[in-house]
């Protein structure tokens, strides 16, 4: 080595496709020194840290203006200006308290929904072993030290073992290979460990889950040692390449008029934006339009002649009569309240307006691996041969036990029928266990001993952990479930305990264990590791007896055997390994080939275990043996079924999205036969019903279709295996195409572009890329199915929340015009006279509309939520919406302005001379506008009770005002009384009534009040009653199959909302 080491330089070419000793020698480093120390610092100065670009979080500044900029509230700045302009500073005043409550109510909630993501986002950096050397000279000795994974550089060799997460793609070293799996299920969405090796590759795009001698960035080691040299840091590597991916924004391929038609429709707000930001924009941009005429409309009544500042008034409480003020405060409060119970409830929202768009959704695109099911593999059958000469006895089968938690070292195991036709996914469990049979204790053994996993009890309430292979581990658990845990099989001072003295000191026991004794304890003498080429692993073990005991086996070594069941069996050359085994003829092979398809076409990964005895003379020599000689001449001990099982809840969450018109849809890694097995036990897929061929499709096949292809399909594929990031991001593209909404739900950073791509991306928190939270909406803290549905509940009954408040806010904003332009129309000698004053007006838009509002907004789920389909969800502005928004505003406009009519023109008999100072308070408290104000009274009281039945009603459509639940919404029932208890000092208290309001106290006009309320209440009644009758005439909707089957079959349809219980099966 030099005295001062080169700095290392990019690659030309792919490592992958190069020799290790190319790499080495093209880097300048040596796989046994590493990189200098100062050429590290150096390399780390030119090249950066080795971590992925942060992505621009907002500052406060930015969230403040994006609430200012927001279109309703500049109408309202706008209104406040006019205001201020003509000299009415108390309608000026309470606009700029609305503007003040509306902009900190979003920014607070905006800023902490931004700190809550970032708090989620910074986990600290976790450490990488690395072999450096210090300075240079002829005896320079590596050394491996610890180090933040940021601080690692090309040219680092990184040492590598189980449990590590890999600090950068880097590649495998010959050498110091031993044994290496990693798990890369967040770049490929494979969930089984990929083995590694050190040969070059010859294809440089070869897929990233094939290039088998490298190592990711991001990925972890799951089983084995390596050595590695980085090739690629930072945003260079495969996980930074899809962050960039992630950045670019795409760019319109629109010029001329329609760029700048784009461009103006992105600055108003209406389009570039989230749905619910776009419909409140248009709204609010609408009612601005026709504020503005209403304005025209009262200055126009004075024939444009001079205009007395009581007219500019009654012009801007006419104007912002129409605007429901605190509309984005509610809708914002409306928001935030669903997203902290969403948060309890285990979905975490970055964006809130998300909450509204995922309730109107159609599909769901689901991974599979840990979302609908667990993403832990679980043993769930097992098979013995038997006597093969003998047809009655070909072999056992066998069912174990899961629970929710799948390492949980307890569950029975029953013997099954054994019928090699039987695909289905359930057994009929036969009997079960109480003592192993012998060929069933060897097969458990064998599983236990030639194990490297390891299970134990979690701290405080985490239930089981365990470390290793997860294929290994499920054998493990099914060893413990057993009695035979390779604890207790292995150590001397447990000898003949209990299982539960093992696992722990308490009182638990293994309820269902078969009883077991061993009187002694084994040792492994030889490991060879499971290699991806042979597709095998085997142990030797030797028997230690207790003092006095008799040894168990004779004077025999043990040799046990897994792996692949063509290469086991071609291993094999007899069935069982005592001395009553047989040899293994073709009959005996067809036999364990049809029970291995058996186990496959149920979805299961099917593994082979075989072992033999070798004499105890030959113990010495043994760990020089080779391999191919040890593995030979083994007996078949039998076959296990292994699978990732759904979670006990997925069922439930997929029959709700059935009911609700929604179509899960799976999106997976795996192969076809275990996608579809997991899509029928769910209800996905519909079980006893013809299945069309294009329901299920393989990510290649459905790449192979163009767009137009894919379009012309009748249905798009509800089931898709070896899925690639692209497919996914086609199929989120196709489901656009046909109109419809998606949330896509994703843990791995290959599903980031289409988590971005869909119109709500869900991300995994447990086992979620920090990619993958920085592209979706919503992150779920416990990585379920079934808390998606739960999120689409909620933002059904938000999207009915903004509905109803909706229809309150503005159906009063209608009364009040109606009130307020109709009576322009109530004149004396050309004079106006107003049915409301300009602050009475704004007290009943704003006071009295705001807080029953916003009560709406926090109406409970209604329990039939998830019975109507999406498009109920949608669009929120439908016609029967904007009939109930005009009618029940009309109906409370024309009650007001009749009980003014009767007091102001009936009764008076328009005996006074009104003059243009009955409009003015100061002046007209001093010449004899008594009546008038009476009559403003009347109207100010019969609109503020009415609007508050009319709050109540709003709570359903359809269902009757005496039929509902009014103490569900306590907040509602409250806000109700309250204001219209308040009415009362309004109308009596001196100075308030007549200076500011322009009313006066009533007496017997609280008849005409109260009567009007009643007729409100009748009206109401029949017209919802005319409602509920339209609903009942139209058809039932047709149930999905899924839904008829599980109704069936008496499987519980709601359970979004449910826990399962940790020892649920």
């Amino acid at each position: 080595m030099s005295e001062k080491q080169a700095e290392p330089r990019l690659l030309d070419k792919a490592a992958h496709t190069l020799e290790a000793s190319a790499i080495l020698e093209e880097l300048n480093v040596d796989s046994e020194t590493g990189l200098g120390d100062q050429c590290a610092k150096d390399t780390l100065a030119r090249n950066g840290p080795n971590e992925l670009r942060p992505p621009k979080k907002p500052s406060p500044v930015k969230v403040f203006l994006a609430q200012v900029a927001n279109a309703m509230t500049i109408v309202l700045i706008a209104a406040m200006a006019v205001s201020f302009g003509t000299g009415d500073w108390i309608a000026g005043g309470v606009i700029a308290a609305l503007v003040m409550m509306n902009v900190l109510v979003g920014f607070t909630q905006e800023w902490k929904a931004v700190k809550s993501i970032s708090a989620l986002e910074s986990v600290g950096s976790p450490l990488a072993t690395v072999i450096r050397h210090e300075g240079g000279g002829s005896k320079v000795q590596g050394r491996a030290i610890r180090l933040s994974t940021t601080d690692v550089v090309v040219g680092d060799i990184v040492a590598v073992k189980n449990g590590d997460v890999v600090p950068a793609d880097a590649r495998v070293l010959p050498g110091h290979l031993s044994n290496l799996e990693c798990n890369e299920a967040l770049l490929t969405g494979e969930a089984l460990p990929v083995g590694k090796t050190v040969e070059p590759l010859d294809d440089p795009n070869c897929p990233v889950g094939d290039r088998t001698n490298m190592i990711f960035a991001g990925s972890t080691v799951t089983k084995g040692r390596a050595r590695a040299v980085v090739v690629t840091t930072g945003m260079a590597t495969e996980l930074g390449k899809i962050a960039a991916a992630l950045d670019s924004k795409a760019q319109s391929n629109k010029t001329g008029f329609a760029r700048f038609r784009e461009n103006v429709a992105v600055a108003m707000g209406i389009s570039g934006t989230t749905p619910l930001q776009m419909k409140m924009n248009k709204l609010a941009y609408t009612i601005l339009f026709f504020a503005v005429i209403l304005a025209i409309i009262v200055v126009s009544s004075t024939g444009y002649s001079t205009i007395p500042d009581s007219i500019a008034t009654y012009a801007v409480a006419a104007a912002v009569s129409l605007l429901p003020a605190s509309l984005v405060a509610v809708v914002s409060m409306t928001l935030a309240v669903a997203c902290r119970d969403l948060a309890d409830r285990n979905a975490l929202v970055r964006r809130m307006d998300a909450v509204e768009t995922i309730g109107g959704v159609t599909d769901i695109c689901s991974d599979k691996t840990g979302t609908i099911t667990l993403g832990r593999m679980v043993l769930k059958k097992a098979w013995i041969p038997g006597d093969m000469n003998d047809k009655e006895d070909l072999g056992k089968s066998y069912s174990v036990e899961t629970s929710a938690d799948p390492y949980f070292p307890r569950g029975m195991i029953c013997e099954t029928e054994d019928d090699e036709h039987d695909h289905g996914d359930e057994d009929e469990c036969d009997a079960c266990i109480r003592e192993l049979d012998p060929r069933l204790h060897d097969l458990v053994q064998s599983g236990a001993l030639n194990n490297m996993a390891t299970i134990h009890r979690g701290k405080g309430e985490k239930g089981y952990e365990a470390d290793g292979d997860p294929t290994e581990i499920a054998l493990q658990v099914f060893a413990h479930k057993a009695g035979l845990g390779k604890p207790f099989l292995t150590h001397a001072k447990t000898h003949g305990a209990p299982l539960k003295q093992m696992l722990t000191r308490d009182s638990t026991t293994n309820i269902g264990a078969p009883h077991v004794e061993v009187h002694g304890h084994f040792e492994m003498l030889v490991e060879h590791p499971f290699d991806s080429t042979v597709k095998r692993m085997c142990t030797v073990w030797e028997y230690l007896p207790i003092q006095g005991e008799r040894q168990q086996h004779g004077e025999d070594l043990i040799v046990y055997m897994k792996g692949a069941v063509e290469r086991v069996m071609e291993r094999c050359t007899h069935v069982g390994m005592g001395p009553d085994r047989i040899e293994l003829t073709e009959r005996a092979k067809k036999t364990i080939n049809e029970r291995m398809d058996a186990l496959a076409s149920q979805g299961l990964r099917v593994l082979c275990l075989a072992g033999k005895y070798i004499p105890m003379s030959q113990k010495d020599g043994v760990k020089t043996m080779k391999r191919d000689e040890l593995e030979s001449s083994c007996g078949v001990l039998g076959l296990v079924g292994i699978y990732d099982p759904p979670r006990p809840e997925s069922r439930g969450a997929v029959m709700d999205s059935h009911m609700a018109g929604i179509v899960p849809r799976m999106l997976t890694g795996d192969h076809a036969a275990t996608a579809r097995t997991i899509a029928i036990s769910v209800g996905i897929l519909p079980e006893g019903v013809k299945i069309p061929e294009t329901a299920v499709m393989t990510g290649p096949q459905f790449d192979a279709l163009s767009e137009a292809e894919i379009d012309a399909l009748p249905e798009l594929p509800v089931v898709v295996a070896r899925c690639a990031p692209e497919t996914k991001v086609r199929m989120v593209d196709a489901l656009h195409r046909r109109g419809r909404k998606t949330v896509m739900t994703g843990d791995g950073v290959n599903d980031s572009p289409a988590l971005k791509r869909a119109d709500v991306g869900v991300a995994m928190g447990l086992n979620g890329s920090d990619v993958a939270k920085g592209a979706a909406d919503m992150v779920l803290s416990d990585d379920n199915f079934s808390t998606i549905v739960r999120a689409i509940r909620k933002g059904r009954s938000v999207f009915q929340n903004l509905s109803k408040f909706l229809i309150y806010l503005l159906s009063g904003n209608v009364a009040e015009v109606i009130v307020l332009m109709i009576g322009l129309a109530f004149r004396t000698d050309g004079v106006a006279v107003y049915p409301l004053s300009p602050v009475a007006a704004l007290w009943i838009n704003t006071v009295a509309a705001d807080p029953p509002a916003l009560a709406l907004g926090l109406e409970p789920t209604d329990k039939h939520t998830m019975e109507f389909g999406p498009e109920n969800f949608q669009n929120m502005f439908t016609p029967s919406w904007f009939l109930d928004t005009i009618g029940y505003g009309t109906l409370m406009g024309a009650q007001t302005l009749a009980n003014f009519v009767i007091v102001q023109y009936g009764v008076a008999d328009g005996a006074v001379d009104i003059e243009p100072y009955c409009n003015d308070a100061l002046v007209g408290l001093q010449n004899g506008c008594d009546i008038v104000f009476r009559a403003r009274g009347t109207a100010f009281a019969t609109l503020e009770i009415i609007l508050m039945l009319h709050a109540i009603t709003c709570k359903h459509v359809t269902k009757s005002i005496f039929s509902m639940n009014h103490l569900e919404n306590r907040t509602l029932l409250w806000c109700v009384l309250s204001l219209i208890l308040i009415v009362f000092p309004i109308l009596y208290i001196p100075a308030i009534d007549d200076r500011v309001f322009q009313v006066k106290g009533l007496t017997w006009h609280w008849g005409l009040v109260f009567g009007q309320a009643i007729l409100y209440l009748v009206l109401a009644e029949l017209y919802k009653m005319a409602r509920r009758a339209y609903v009942r005439s139209r058809p039932p909707k047709a149930e999905h199959p899924a839904v008829v089957e599980g109704r069936r079959r008496g499987v519980p349809l709601h359970m979004a909302d449910t826990i399962a219980s940790p020892s649920a099966v």
